[in-house]
């Protein structure tokens, strides 16, 4: 379900100076240092967590898990804010909980609050009836809370996977929310969508060589590069064109199709 494959252009990642630029050029509260991609390959992650925080910018990030270990000292001393685990099969969750587990535990050893973790899952058809169980493996796990999103899937990267109904979507959030009382554990449900939608409205999505798009859902629908604007990310939410999207949204011919 990920993007990466069917994006054109060459790969490459966000380097120190340039994530200093971007952060510089606006009153950023929050940071999610991920994008399509594994943000734990990119060797200067962690002194640009360094950086933000220093500024007083909440850091984020969102990672699949398979590097964890190697990583958790680097986690701790940078200060990172929240991570949460991207896993949406039982599976794969299972394989990589003893991982987890480990980064967890130091950080009860050394009696950290930070940072927050999540176990980040996408619903979709397959995966439908493992959620609840899922669910329960993150609190046997010791992670503080699971947050549930829709499937995006408008530009059928895999035609095969698709959402669930709206009646399952129901029942699913019922289960969910019951779970959540039983196990008195934060559990997150994707809000009703609506549009212009509140990713927009909050958000910018800035790719790792600047180019500055509304969303990460819009990866090549860029409406100008924050590395060669005078004003820096400021100038191109002000511009017309953002502005005119933003009140489009409901022509736009992906926003149109989105549920997210």
């Amino acid at each position: 379900m990920c993007m990466r494959r069917n994006l054109e252009g060459p790969v490459g990642s966000l380097s120190l100076d340039n994530f200093k630029k971007i952060l510089d050029s606006y009153n950023f509260r929050y940071v999610a240092l991920h994008g399509w991609g594994e943000p734990l390959l990119n060797p200067e992650l962690f002194e640009m967590i360094k950086y933000a925080e220093s500024k007083g910018v909440h850091t984020n990030l969102t990672t699949n898990g398979t590097l964890i270990d190697e990583n958790i000292g680097n986690i701790f001393d940078s200060g990172l804010r929240e991570i949460a685990f991207g896993i949406y099969d039982k599976g794969v969750l299972l394989k990589t909980i003893p991982e987890l587990e480990k980064l967890i535990s130091e950080k009860a050893q050394l009696d950290l609050k930070k940072p927050k973790t999540y176990l980040d899952i996408t619903i979709y058809e397959e995966n439908y009836d493992e959620i609840p169980a899922m669910v329960k493996l993150a609190k046997e796990a010791g992670i503080e809370a699971v947050i549930l999103h829709r499937l995006f899937n408008v530009y059928k990267v895999d035609p095969d996977i698709k959402y669930i109904s709206e009646k399952e979507e129901g029942n699913l959030f019922h289960k969910v929310e019951e779970l959540k009382k039983e196990l008195k554990f934060e559990i997150y449900l994707p809000r009703r969508h609506s549009l212009p939608c509140r990713v927009v409205k909050y958000s910018v999505f800035v790719t790792c060589d600047g180019k500055v798009t509304p969303c990460c859902f819009l990866p090549e629908f860029y409406m100008g590069n924050v590395l060669e604007s005078e004003d820096g990310i400021g100038d191109i939410l002000r511009s017309r064109e953002y502005r005119e999207f933003f009140k489009n949204m409901k022509e736009h011919r992906v926003c149109n199709k989105c549920r997210w």
